[in-house]
C-alpha cells in the first residue's frame, strides 16, 4: 500500500534519475553529431579506441610515406630534365663532328666547329656541377649515394626493412659530364682513353689502337697501320705535353688528355681525328639513353608504390570509419528521443515535486 510521505518522495527521484539520464543521452548524442565521431574517448568504446588509435597511426604513416615517394618522383624528374638537355647537347656536339669529319672544312671552318663544340660542353659540365635536389647533387658524381654505391633510399611504406624500400642505384647519381662520360666509355681509364681495352701505353709498335689518328695526335707522334695508312702529328706540340687546366677552371699542368679543351685540340684538328671520335660521342650518347630508360623504370615503379599507398590508407581509412564514425541518422533519432524524454521527465518532474504538498489536506 503506498503512503503518503514528505521526507521521502520516490516519485521525484525515480524523475530525476530519468531525467539525469536523458539529459546524458541527449548530450552524448550532441557530441556525436557535432564531432562526428561514434568514439570521442576511451570511456565511449575502450577496445574501439585502442584499435582506431593504432590504424589513425597508419593512416598517417601512409601520408608520409607518399610524400616520400613523391619526392622520390621529383628526384628523378630533376635528373630526367638535366639528361635530356645532355642528350640534346651530344647529339648536336655529334652533328658538328661527323661534320668535320667529312674532309671539305678548312682550318678556319674547323675551329669554328671546336668553338661551338666546347662552349657545348663546358656547359653540360656546368649543368652537372650546379643540378641537385634537396642539397643532393645528381650528375656530378660527388654526392655520397654514388662514392658509396648506396643509391638514394626511398621509404614508401610504413615498417623498417629493405621491402619497405625503393633503392635508387648508385649509377644514377654517376657524372655525366662530358669528360666522364668520354673516359669512362668501353673500360677507357683517365690516361688511356684512347686505346683498345686492356691495352697500356707502351711501344706505339706494338700496341692496337681503337683511335690511331687520336693517339698519335695526343702523343705528337707518328702511328702506321697495318694496311700502310699513316698518321703523323709529329710536327705538332703534343696534346700531352702542352699545359691543360685540368677542370678548365683550376690549375694548369701538362700531361693532362682528358678535360675539355685537351679532348677539343685533340679532335677538331683534322677529318681523321674527328672521325673517331664519333665513337666516343656515341659511348656517352648511349650512356645517356641508359641512364634516362632506367630513370624512366623507376618512376614507373615509384608510381606504382604510391598507387599501393593510396589503396593501402583507403583500406584502413574504410576500417577505422566504421569503428570510429558516428552514424549520423542513428545519432539524430537518438537526439530528438533523449530530448523528447529530457522535456517529458521535466514535466513529470515537476508534479512529482508537487505531489508532498497533498498532505496540507489532511491537516
Amino acid at each position: 500500500m503506498a503512503s503518503i510521505t514528505i521526507n521521502t518522495n520516490l516519485a521525484s527521484l525515480t524523475a530525476q534519475r530519468n531525467l539525469s539520464a536523458a539529459t546524458s543521452g541527449m548530450n552524448t548524442a550532441m557530441e556525436r553529431l557535432s564531432t562526428g565521431f561514434r568514439i570521442n574517448s576511451g570511456a565511449d568504446d575502450a577496445a574501439g579506441s585502442a584499435v582506431s588509435t593504432l590504424m589513425e597511426a597508419q593512416i598517417s604513416a601512409y601520408d608520409v610515406a607518399e610524400s616520400n615517394a613523391t619526392m622520390g618522383l621529383s628526384l628523378l624528374d630533376t635528373a630526367e630534365g638535366i639528361l635530356g638537355i645532355v642528350g640534346d647537347y651530344l647529339q648536336r656536339i655529334r652533328d658538328l663532328t661527323e661534320q668535320a669529319a667529312n674532309g671539305t672544312y678548312g682550318t678556319s671552318s674547323m675551329n669554328a666547329i671546336r668553338t661551338e663544340v666546347q662552349q657545348r660542353m663546358l656547359e653540360i659540365n656546368r649543368l652537372c656541377e650546379v643540378i641537385d635536389f634537396n642539397g643532393i647533387k645528381l650528375l656530378d658524381g660527388t654526392s655520397w649515394a654514388y662514392t658509396s654505391n648506396a643509391g638514394v633510399n626511398l621509404q614508401v611504406s610504413n615498417n623498417s626493412g629493405r621491402p619497405n624500400i625503393i633503392n635508387l642505384e648508385s649509377s644514377l647519381f654517376a657524372s655525366a659530364k662530358c669528360t666522364a662520360l668520354f673516359i669512362t666509355g668501353e673500360g677507357r681509364t683517365n690516361s688511356e682513353w684512347y686505346l683498345r681495352d686492356g691495352q697500356t701505353a707502351g711501344d706505339a709498335n706494338t700496341m692496337e689502337f681503337l683511335t690511331p689518328a687520336l693517339y698519335a695526335r695526343i702523343t705528337g707522334t707518328a702511328v702506321e697501320l697495318p694496311n700502310g695508312t699513316t698518321y703523323d702529328y709529329s710536327h705538332m706540340e703534343a696534346i700531352v705535353d702542352k699545359t691543360y687546366d685540368q677542370y678548365d677552371s683550376g690549375t694548369p699542368e701538362t700531361g693532362v688528355v682528358n678535360c675539355i679543351t685537351a679532348i677539343c685540340d685533340a679532335v677538331y684538328t683534322d677529318d681523321s681525328t674527328a672521325r673517331e671520335f664519333l665513337q666516343f660521342i656515341d659511348d656517352a650518347i648511349e650512356n645517356v639513353s641508359d641512364r634516362t630508360t632506367l630513370i624512366g623504370a623507376y618512376m614507373n615503379r615509384v608510381n606504382s608504390a604510391v598507387d599501393a599507398i593510396d589503396v593501402q590508407k583507403e583500406n584502413i581509412v574504410s576500417a577505422n570509419s566504421s569503428i570510429k564514425d558516428a552514424d549520423i541518422a542513428e545519432e539524430s533519432s537518438n537526439y530528438i528521443k533523449y530530448q523528447i524524454l529530457q522535456q517529458s521527465t521535466a514535466t513529470l518532474l515537476s508534479t512529482a515535486n508537487q505531489t508532498p504538498s497533498i498532505a496540507l489536506n489532511l491537516i
